[in-house]
């Protein structure tokens, strides 16, 4: 009887809460009687298992970003919940659905500008302000998430479009920054929750079913983006973006894992509407055969060496070559590396704000090997 009680009990439960879609926090201003009645209606549905009361210390924290000097010990020491009157007339609440968690935040300037307090000097406040205005594309979240996370945790991705329709799988908690509860989610829906957890005033438009053809022009231009980060594993997706991105003057971004190395395309479509695809780097005889590609068929073998060839097989390392060759024989998967994926991720956000400030990021392919430090 135990047993087939616990059975009915996790049949049940098996995410059938309906929050797996769910990537948006709710915002509650409590001097707003609406808002007010709102939250009061959360905690009658028990819908709220952990409350979060942190305002004092950001607020302290605040305080100090605003003036230095006075920064002690003493003043940054002790922790106190909140007075009622804090409670309801300053900052705002913010409510995490997935997480079933209420945080008491400051309001949306003080949050801001405390948070990224640390980017002070090293990233100029005009710099800064154009880099937080870049509206930014990311076509496939693989590569995407880090990039995305390191763009949000600088204090930019205001607005961004995600679009992925793959869900995590256990072989991506080799290098996506996930963790076990995860399994099973649409990867553009995780990222934006990641994101949403950091800075939850932002904007994130999803396309959580992929990109289809009938959805690039609205994903580039409604409204349009400043950049293209594009990521994606379809090969037929990643030619079409592309000459599409081209047609309508965006720069495209792409950053390859290359072993621990990367490889990095930069395509300034935006300054030469007539640079051929990948620098050229990309032959037309890759794209023909791409382009003949029918949906459900050719071989796992077929379909990698393409991806191989969509690269370019003497810019990649021994081992990586080696590997496309036993992938369906020996492995699953092309391998790829934490490494890789977190320098993938701080490459694009730094490209991305070198852009956005009009800084010299010339069309071409470049390098970057972990494996040249100790040399």
């Amino acid at each position: 009887m135990p047993e087939n009680y616990l059975k009915k009990k996790i049949k049940n439960a098996i995410r059938k809460d309906g929050l797996s879609s769910v990537y948006k926090p709710i915002i509650f201003d409590l001097k707003k009687k609406k808002d007010f009645n709102k939250l009061a209606d959360l905690f009658k549905a028990n819908k709220i298992i952990q409350v979060i009361d942190d305002y004092n210390n950001q607020e302290k924290e605040f305080n100090v970003v605003k003036n230095p000097k006075i920064i002690t010990h003493s003043f940054l020491s002790g922790d106190r919940p909140s007075s009622k009157e804090i409670f309801f007339t300053k900052g705002v609440w913010v409510y995490y659905p997935w997480l079933q968690c209420l945080i008491h935040i400051l309001d949306k300037k003080m949050y801001h500008q405390t948070r990224i307090s640390r980017n002070f000097n090293l990233i100029f406040p005009v710099e800064q302000k154009k880099f937080e205005n870049f509206r930014i594309g990311f076509a496939g979240l693989n590569v995407g998430n880090p990039a995305a996370l390191c763009v949000v945790l600088e204090g930019a991705g205001w607005k961004m479009k995600f679009a992925d329709f793959d869900q995590l799988s256990l072989s991506n908690l080799n290098r996506f920054r996930a963790s076990i509860p995860d399994l099973g989610l649409n990867k553009a829906i995780l990222s934006a929750r990641q994101a949403y957890e950091i800075n939850p005033f932002l904007d994130i438009e999803m396309f959580e079913q992929g990109i289809r053809p009938e959805d690039i022009n609205r994903f580039l231009l409604k409204p349009r983006i400043d950049v293209l980060i594009e990521e994606t594993d379809n090969l037929k997706l990643k030619i079409a973006i592309r000459e599409k991105a081209r047609e309508y003057r965006i720069p495209v971004l792409m950053v390859t894992g290359n072993g621990e190395n990367i490889i990095i395309d930069v395509e300034r479509f935006d300054q030469n509407p007539r640079l051929p695809l990948l620098n050229d780097y990309l032959k037309q005889s890759v794209i023909d055969k791409i382009q003949k590609i029918q949906p459900g068929k050719g071989t796992l073998k077929e379909r990698i060496i393409l991806a191989r060839d969509f690269m370019g097989t003497k810019y990649l390392t021994r081992r990586l070559q080696d590997s496309f060759k036993l992938v369906g024989l020996k492995l699953a998967g092309i391998p790829q590396l934490a490494e890789s994926s977190f320098l993938r991720g701080a490459a694009l956000a730094y490209l991305v704000r070198q852009i956005a400030n009009g800084k010299k990021v010339s069309s071409g392919r470049y390098y970057l090997k972990l494996d040249n430090i100790l040399k």
